[in-house]
């Protein structure tokens, strides 16, 4: 599958505006036409209380597609007759730093979980990792070097890598990788989705990360990074 992938940042006087106009802005693009429209769509919220207060972006909206010709056809509708939709978020957003990602869909664990998650709908919490690549590796480097990384995390200078303990790991975990670009590259080279079946499991990885990576970990293979707890809604169509 590819995603389209959606990065929300609110401006300061949107605060209260955001909640409502962001669910409603991602949801429209179920409003594309048979054929066009995404296979499925959902809309992460940012839970700040568990994030912390300046969080990286305060939503991440996510199309899924069944090939590049899907999503083709999509982006050709959007910028044609569902053009006017993007107006959702007319001074809500701050768009230099609410950037697009087209990546490939990776399910490294729990499958099944998300096919009934999937099939059943509703919310469920996640915790995501958005990560630069680190200087000297290519994008092609970095994809093949981030799949070998799942389950595992590394201090930089550390000799070993430390695996994620069974408590922290969630019921799923997905990789995000960007799709090649004619031209320029993408504001982020990773993104990875954890899923939860509650708050309590959530808050386990939250706090082992805390405690064990308190610096910058995988200096070699990240340069960046940035995570987010979130509140995930599958968006039914007519929403």
């Amino acid at each position: 599958m590819i995603k389209r992938i959606r990065f929300a940042t609110r401006r300061p006087d949107a605060a209260e505006a955001f909640p409502a106009a962001w669910p409603h802005a991602v949801a429209a693009a179920l409003d594309a036409p048979a054929g066009t429209r995404p296979s499925r769509v959902a809309v992460c919220t940012t839970l700040t209380d568990l994030t912390g207060p300046d969080p990286r972006h305060d939503g991440i909206g996510l199309e899924w597609f069944t090939d590049s010709g899907h999503l083709r056809r999509f982006q050709e509708w959007l910028d044609g007759a569902g053009r006017p939709l993007g107006r959702h978020l007319d001074g809500i957003l701050v768009p230099d730093a609410s950037p697009v990602l087209v990546a490939a869909e990776s399910v490294q664990r729990g499958t099944d979980w998300l096919d009934r998650r999937w099939r059943d709908g509703g919310a469920a919490l996640k915790h995501m990792a958005i990560a630069v690549r680190a200087d000297g590796l290519t994008p092609a480097e970095f994809s093949t070097r981030w799949r070998d990384h799942a389950g595992r995390v590394r201090r930089p200078g550390a000799a070993n890598a430390t695996v994620i303990p069974e408590s922290a790991r969630g019921r799923a975990y997905v990789q995000n990788h960007p799709c090649p670009r004619a031209t320029g590259e993408w504001a982020y080279d990773a993104l990875n989705e954890v899923y939860f079946d509650d708050e309590e499991g959530l808050r386990a990885r939250i706090d082992w990360f805390r405690e064990n990576l308190s610096g910058r970990a995988d200096g070699d293979l990240f340069g960046r990074s940035w995570l987010i707890a979130a509140r995930e809604e599958v968006m039914p169509a007519g929403t």
